[in-house]
């Protein structure tokens, strides 16, 4: 980290603590993509580019190397109850055949988890600052 472009603290004074929000209001800023310490600064510039910080609290999104790892937990969980759902409702009620099925699916299981990637890490992320108390203070952005 060089001195000139970017201190640990530069949005929040060290030591700020921040109020726990509610679960529901942090799984709703998770599918807003929006930071779930400050509720404000977005956590993607990008598809698939992810912010560092947030530019508005400083909060550090990826905690360590390999952090968004149950990211993909989230979106794989997703995905094969969505296809499940969709199976059950398509061939059982609706009739159609594995044959009629199986390509539909089959691009379902590639495009929704490209689609839901932000989603799935925000999510995983709103989830730690509930668990981790720690990740509501600004000493932790260093």
């Amino acid at each position: 980290m060089s001195s000139d472009d970017e201190s640990p603290d530069d949005a929040s004074p060290s030591g700020i603590r921040w109020p726990k929000p509610a679960t529901e209001t942090l799984i709703g800023r998770a599918l807003r993509l929006r930071c779930p310490r400050c509720g404000d600064g977005k956590m993607f510039r990008g598809m698939f580019s992810m912010n560092e910080r947030c530019p508005n609290c400083n909060l550090r999104y990826e905690r360590a190397p390999g952090y968004f790892l149950g990211s993909s937990y989230i979106n794989y969980g997703l995905t094969a109850v969505a296809i499940l759902v969709l199976y059950v409702a398509l061939h059982y009620w609706l009739k159609l055949s594995n044959q009629q099925l199986a390509a539909p699916l089959g691009i379902f299981c590639v495009v929704f988890p490209l689609l839901f990637f932000r989603q799935a890490r925000s999510l995983w992320l709103a989830l730690d600052c509930r668990w981790d108390p720690a990740l509501m203070t600004s000493d932790e952005d260093e």
